[in-house]
């Protein structure tokens, strides 16, 4: 009885694990399908969807004022 019980056991365990498998390889599809969409360019001439391959951007400027966020008087 011992015998049949680890069977049954071991078989509701991979049985799980391959259910749980292939929720996430569906959910995960899912996620690249709704997260890949195409993205209108702002003008005709760029292309929104190219990738860049490289090569050097032009460098980020954060200006940031010195006023301060709270003041107590």
């Amino acid at each position: 009885m011992r015998g049949l019980s680890m069977i049954i056991a071991t078989i509701l365990t991979f049985g799980y694990g391959f259910a749980a498998q292939a929720a996430m390889t569906v959910d995960r599809a899912e996620t690249f399908r709704r997260l890949a969409h195409t993205v209108d360019a702002a003008t005709p001439i760029e292309d929104a969807n190219r990738v860049w391959y490289g090569g050097m951007l032009a460098p980020i400027t954060v200006e940031a004022t010195a006023e301060p966020k709270c003041t107590v008087s």
